[in-house]
């Protein structure tokens, strides 16, 4: 755990420093292997994120639960594969890590306890099941907010098919 903070607190420095450039130390951040190493604090707290749930996933032994853990994490890699490239995918990163992922490891740490707890009770499991359903609706929603993030290179695309096939028909093609 000591090494994660030292590493998140270096990233940190780093960007600070970037933003915050004092004059002598100019020259050192204008360098490309800088930027090419440097990751956000955002995709850095997401990966930590995915770490988290990928714990929960191993955990719980649901079969509707589990499956939907590993959806929302192949879901949160893509969102932070396309964020290393689209700087703007940050911004829909930051939001989901501001409440959602808190709220659903929140959600997810109750529920192993109340499947570990020696006695269930009527309330507990109707609780745990709707968690397995908000799991899944979240899921959902990441869905949805990935393609929102891929929305405007589908318009560079579609935009290039339809430049090219106005071409190859003038072309005769």
């Amino acid at each position: 755990m000591k090494d994660e903070d030292d590493f998140i607190f270096e990233k940190l420095r780093m960007n600070v420093q970037r933003n915050f450039p004092r004059e002598d130390d100019i020259s050192n951040y204008s360098k490309p292997e800088y930027y090419s190493n440097k990751e956000s604090l955002i995709i850095l707290e997401t990966e930590r994120n995915i770490d988290k749930i990928s714990d929960f996933s191993q955990k719980i032994d649901d079969a509707e639960l589990t499956p939907a853990l590993k959806d929302m994490i192949k879901i949160l890699k893509e969102m932070v594969n396309y964020s290393k490239v689209n700087k703007e995918g940050e911004k829909k990163l930051e939001k989901i890590n501001e409440y959602h992922l808190p709220t659903a490891i929140k959600m997810l740490n109750s529920y192993l306890d109340f499947c570990n707890f020696p006695v269930k009770n009527e309330n507990m499991e109707k609780t745990a099941l709707e968690i397995e359903d908000v799991i899944i609706k979240l899921n959902k929603a990441l869905e949805n907010m990935l393609v929102e993030m891929n929305q405007n290179r589908l318009i560079d695309i579609n935009s290039d098919i339809d430049v090219l096939k106005n071409m190859l028909e003038k072309d005769g093609l």
